[in-house]
């Protein structure tokens, strides 16, 4: 056994663990903008996204 064999998993996985913490700030991140703009749509009585969604939502109400 050589000590490459023995490095490489453990600098494999170091690896693996900054990815995954890179990915969970990014989620964090990600989950922050997607509420700030959820509350910025609610507020919207303009946008296309709110007149479609009250188009869609007056039409499965009269069916």
């Amino acid at each position: 056994m050589q000590l490459k064999d023995l490095i490489e998993p453990r600098a494999k996985l170091a690896q693996q663990a900054k990815r995954i913490r890179e990915l969970e700030q990014e989620l964090v991140t990600l989950k922050a903008q997607n509420d700030s703009m959820r509350d910025g749509m609610r507020r919207c009585v303009t946008c296309e996204y709110r007149i479609d969604y009250k188009a869609r939502q007056g039409q499965s109400t009269e069916e």
